[in-house]
């Protein structure tokens, strides 16, 4: 009668050909995935840029996206907030940059997870947008930008004075 199975020795060889495929493949799954929520943070950002400045067009009133902690009883825009605790796209008829009872919320982003970072040029409280299309910042200052940095891959959203929004990949 034949036997069937393995012997030690195929079996140890098997389990260390399969330690080194994933010792080289785990790396570059950690590196798809960073780079995968990178891109579908960048994109949701532009996105919220793009739906606030089409909608100030089409409107013809200021709509504004700012950082706030969307998940309160009362979403709010909030100066001391960061960017990676969500943000708001809203139609702005009050104050410039400040959420209030007769504005209408259109988006809403919650915060982020993971070790993403947002920083900014120009834009450290909301981005605004006129009638014409033209951004606008906290010191009324049209252009700027906001990167995001996540395992050391940066893409940045750079808003030029006419309003529209490009993209630069980077490190950080």
């Amino acid at each position: 009668m034949k036997q069937q199975g393995l012997t030690l020795v195929e079996l140890l060889i098997t389990i260390a050909i399969s330690a080194i495929l994933l010792g080289i493949g785990v790396p570059g799954y950690s590196y798809l995935l960073n780079h995968s929520r990178l891109v579908g943070i960048t994109n949701e950002m532009v996105g919220a840029l793009s739906l606030a400045r089409s909608e100030a067009v089409k409107r013809g009133v200021r709509v504004t996206v700012c950082k706030g902690n969307p998940m309160m009883p009362m979403p709010s825009c909030q100066p001391s907030a960061t960017w990676e605790q969500g943000w708001l796209v809203f139609v702005d008829t009050g104050i410039p940059g400040e959420l209030d009872g007769t504005d209408e919320i259109i988006r809403v982003r919650e915060a982020m997870e993971g070790e993403a970072s947002i920083s900014t040029s120009n834009f450290s409280k909301y981005v605004s947008y006129m009638p014409s299309g033209v951004s606008r910042g906290p010191n009324n200052l049209p252009n700027g930008s906001l990167s995001i940095c996540l395992g050391g891959n940066l893409r940045k959203i750079v808003i030029n004075t006419t309003g529209r929004a490009r993209l630069e990949k980077g490190v950080c």
